[in-house]
């Protein structure tokens, strides 16, 4: 029986209606060792829940608790609530925030991504060349002064990543092996998804920490993410640019022996890219094919060995080495055939044509199901974790619980409708049908008091029917490769619109459809704008059929749900508190379609083409 109970640890003076319920699960799910997917909608307190039951179990039964999420924004959410929790009962929890250790060094790194940064960080701590590791360590060990920090930021209590990159760079010391040493004792990790699912980081970190699996209670936040992210990080390219590039690079160090491999490396690609049909731009490859192909040039490995040998050389000059990745996907293409997908296509770029062979990864369980067999308890939880088998079977979960919650806030403050006139679907494509949804849309921005926000399929369909848009508004136009600061920026200007009302014209899926907070009356509408279906290439057609074969469910696993994950996402950016007013409208006809409907929120959902009275009345009651 614990000593420590969760109201002793819940931050706030009430239970929300709802979070009552996900508490008792949440204590069900660890007390029987078990994973508790939780769709639960944005309101009810998923962070502050999960931790109150989470941390008096992990101090009563010597556990450590993973808080892992892909944005890095919810840290300082986990941060806060720590916070508010030491406020509460007076108890100093050690925790630390970890983002990747490139995000985290104090070095100029800027430009290099992934294995380089690996790369680079390993050959400077060799050569003894990094001042800030060596003022942490001395032969391996702790310096005097790394440890005086370490204790003072035990003392200090929870601090954010970025506190704690400044506090290091003060001291001159290495941020990431500072969070790490700290990470021995703690009783709460925050990180990113990396940290358990990927089997190196993984491997690696619990050596460290000196614990097992087994020790993990995982708090998983964003948990809808995780399918796309391990399968991500389990696939690999290798482009005709890549090699192009690293033949530059052979002949700029003059690594003369190289040239020749990659011109021939090239051309196999551009072999492999002969497409039979005008229209034809991919295909499957055989695994064995690419390997003899190559073999005929050179000894497969004695390339690879090569490859990784003068990029070391390479990155001693440079930090990054285009040889580097292509030794790591040769080494990758040698993997598994089941759960992957071997496509060679060609793509138009802004050099011409380019052919790419990727090795893609289509189940994430390969990595995810050992994690969840073996750690002793977690919860998944979103507010688009729907629908729960879906996840439980792709992550291949054995010890589920599957839940879903009820939105705590009144359902009079949100009008939710769809408005079934109009379609993005391809076959009715087109100058009329662009004209058709510009007008709803234009009708729609207009009636909405304030700010709102379009999300289209694509950067293309928003272009193609945003042309036609005439409101007094002003435009605010998402761009596809914006970084961290260009959004800050589009934000404010954004948010500094309200008065005179703005209207993001964005992408569902992209920048601002997820993560991004606009409470009170900084989004007053928004509107998803057809559905954001994968295209139906190759690799869609993969999934498909390898969900339909593990699960008998391809369909709805790899293209129907998805697609409506991304516009529930779109359309969680109106409604952040118990206070916030606004209207949500799915734009498309299909969405009254059965499979489609079936994965919208139905709480006061309704269907009409009436939509101007609707508006009207909605937005006179709430002023």
């Amino acid at each position: 029986m614990n000593s420590l109970t969760p109201n002793e640890f819940f931050p706030h003076e009430k239970v929300r209606s709802g979070q009552d319920e996900l508490i008792k699960d949440i204590t069900k799910a660890i007390g029987e060792e078990k994973i508790l997917l939780a769709h639960a909608p944005t309101g009810l307190g998923k962070t502050a829940s999960a931790l109150a039951v989470a941390i008096p179990f992990a101090l009563d039964r010597k556990k450590i608790i993973f808080f892992l999420t892909n944005r890095h924004t919810q840290h300082q959410i986990a941060i806060n609530t720590l916070k508010l929790i030491k406020e509460k009962t007076g108890k100093n929890i050690c925790s630390v925030d970890l983002i990747g250790k490139k995000w985290m060094c104090n070095q100029e790194v800027a430009g290099l991504f992934g294995l380089e940064f690996n790369e680079f960080c390993k050959h400077v701590v060799e050569k003894g060349e990094c001042e800030f590791y060596n003022n942490v360590r001395i032969k391996k060990e702790l310096s005097i002064d790394a440890k005086l920090l370490i204790k003072e930021l035990k003392e200090r209590g929870p601090v954010h990543n970025e506190e704690l990159i400044n506090i290091c760079k003060e001291k001159k010391m290495c941020s990431y092996e500072i969070s790490l040493a700290l990470a021995k004792d703690t009783e709460i990790l925050i990180g990113d998804y990396y940290y358990l699912f990927n089997p190196f980081v993984q491997s690696t970190l619990f050596k460290k920490l000196e614990k097992e699996l087994e020790d993990v209670i995982l708090i998983l936040d964003e948990g809808h993410n995780l399918p796309s992210r391990v399968t991500e990080m389990l696939s690999s390219n290798l482009s005709t640019i890549m090699l192009k590039n690293s033949i530059l690079e052979a002949k700029k160090y003059r690594y003369e022996g190289l040239i020749g491999w990659l011109q021939k490396l090239n051309n196999i690609l551009n072999d492999l890219a002969d497409f039979k049909e005008e229209n034809e731009k991919e295909k499957l490859v055989n695994k064995e094919i690419f390997l003899a192909a190559v073999n005929k040039v050179v000894d497969y490995q004695e390339l690879i060995n090569d490859l990784e040998t003068t990029a070391d050389e390479i990155r001693k000059k440079q930090r990054k080495s285009y040889l580097g990745g292509v030794a790591h996907f040769l080494q990758s293409w040698q993997g598994e055939d089941k759960g992957f997908v071997r496509i060679i296509s060609q793509k138009p770029s802004k050099y011409g044509p380019i052919n790419v062979l990727s090795y893609s990864c289509l189940d994430a369980s390969i990595v995810t199901k050992d994690v969840f067999e073996k750690i002793h308890s977690g919860v998944i939880m979103s507010g688009t974790l729907k629908p729960t088998h879906m996840y439980t079977n792709v992550l291949g979960i054995t010890k589920a619980i599957e839940k879903e919650y009820q939105s705590p806030f009144p359902s009079e403050n949100k009008l939710s409708l769809v408005i079934p006139e109009t379609s993005t679907k391809y076959t009715l494509r087109g100058e009329a049908m662009f004209q058709q949804i510009a007008e709803r849309c234009s009708k729609i921005s207009n009636l909405i008091p304030g700010n709102v926000a379009l999300f289209f399929p694509s950067y293309h369909m928003r272009d193609q029917i945003s042309q036609h848009i005439k409101t007094e508004k002003r435009l605010f136009w998402e761009k596809a490769d914006m970084n961290k600061e260009e959004k800050e920026v589009f934000l404010n200007d954004f948010k500094l619109e309200k008065n005179k009302g703005g209207v993001l014209l964005g992408v569902a899926g992209a920048n601002f459809a997820e993560g991004v907070d606009l409470p009170g009356d900084l989004l007053n509408g928004v509107v998803v704008v057809g559905l954001p279906l994968a295209k139906p290439n190759l690799k869609t057609r993969e999934i498909i059929k390898y969900y339909e074969n593990t699960f008998g469910n391809g369909w709805d696993y790899g293209y129907i749900y998805p697609a409506m994950s991304k516009c529930i996402q779109s359309s969680g950016r109106c409604i952040r508190s118990e206070k916030d007013k606004g209207a949500i409208i799915y734009l498309d006809e299909r969405f009254t379609w059965q499979n489609y409907y079936n994965c919208l929120p139905r709480e006061g959902l309704i269907v009409s083409k009436d939509y101007e009275k609707l508006l009207k009345e909605f937005f006179n009651k709430t002023k």
